[in-house]
């Protein structure tokens, strides 16, 4: 028995899409593919609180005030995170209007780059067949799907913290086979002041961490000095001091309130975070995943 006409341009379509995965020009193809998975839903329920309300609310306070260098909650100054996620979505709702998909913009704009990064990085250094797989499994894993659906700043930082770790790869790659590095280190102190801009110390220290250890277990010492290049620091400096400046010159005291309370102080507290076991994001990963 024929299959029906229809199932039978299904799986033809499938083929294809899945023959240009895997080629050498189908970024844009992933680009697109994530994009429209990821924003096509996020306008079917509102703003949920706290966080989606609050951290929304940070930027279109921005966007209503014209003051985009302070970020504020109820009127008043709110460091408890960096800008960068409020002034993302302060340029979204002003392109878009006041919507919930205006208010996810950044969030699915992160989300897509993380999977469009990752499949260059695995086509590049693995294969066309791997990378289009591995770019088709994470952009449907259920914690992907749902951070990229959340108004918050993780899922930006957790893209930029994965770009950054992907471009110092790519620049040990680059020096190991004896090819320019320059442009991957650069890129690497882009996305790692960047994941600073996002959410603090987290998005430099775990890329980090990651890149560390990754090289200490391939005994690559020489290309742990390599990444520690001077021009990316200063690179990196001169992209995160200015706004941390500008607020201390404006509010006194605010780099011993965002520096050494939020992001040291903080997490020696027991009442400030949530009070679970060591062991609780264990279950979290593999369910959503």
């Amino acid at each position: 028995m024929k299959a029906p006409v229809f199932c039978t341009r299904l799986v033809d379509a499938g083929e294809s899409v899945w023959q240009r995965l895997q080629t050498r020009r189908a970024w844009p193809w992933v680009a697109l593919f994530a994009f429209l998975w990821l924003a096509a839903t996020t306008w079917m329920y509102p703003l949920l609180l706290p966080d989606e309300g609050r951290y929304v609310g940070v930027a279109w306070h921005m966007l209503a005030s014209g003051d985009y260098l302070t970020p504020r909650l109820d009127g008043m100054p709110f460091f408890h995170k960096p800008p960068l996620f409020y002034w993302l979505t302060a340029g979204s709702l002003a392109v878009f209007g006041d919507n919930a998909w205006a208010g996810r913009l950044c969030s699915v704009l992160a989300a897509t780059a993380l999977v469009t990064v990752f499949y260059v990085f695995l086509r590049r250094y693995v294969s066309g067949r791997t990378a289009g797989r591995a770019a088709l499994i994470l952009t449907v894993q259920p914690f992907l799907f749902g951070a990229a659906h959340y108004a918050n700043l993780d899922m930006l930082v957790a893209a930029l913290m994965g770009l950054t770790v992907m471009a110092g790869a790519d620049a040990v790659f680059r020096r190991e086979q004896q090819r320019p590095d320059a442009g991957a280190l650069t890129a690497m102190y882009v996305a790692a002041a960047a994941g600073f801009l996002a959410k603090g110390l987290i998005g430099v220290v775990l890329p980090g961490g990651v890149l560390f250890f990754w090289l200490l277990g391939r005994r690559r010492y020489r290309a742990m000095g390599r990444l520690l290049w001077w021009p990316g620091i200063l690179l990196f400096l001169a992209l995160t001091l200015p706004w941390m400046v500008v607020m201390e010159t404006r509010h006194p005291g605010f780099f011993d309130y965002y520096i050494v309370y939020q992001h040291f102080q903080r997490f020696l507290e027991s009442g400030f975070n949530n009070p679970h076991p060591f062991w609780f994001y264990v279950p979290v990963v593999l369910g959503l995943t």
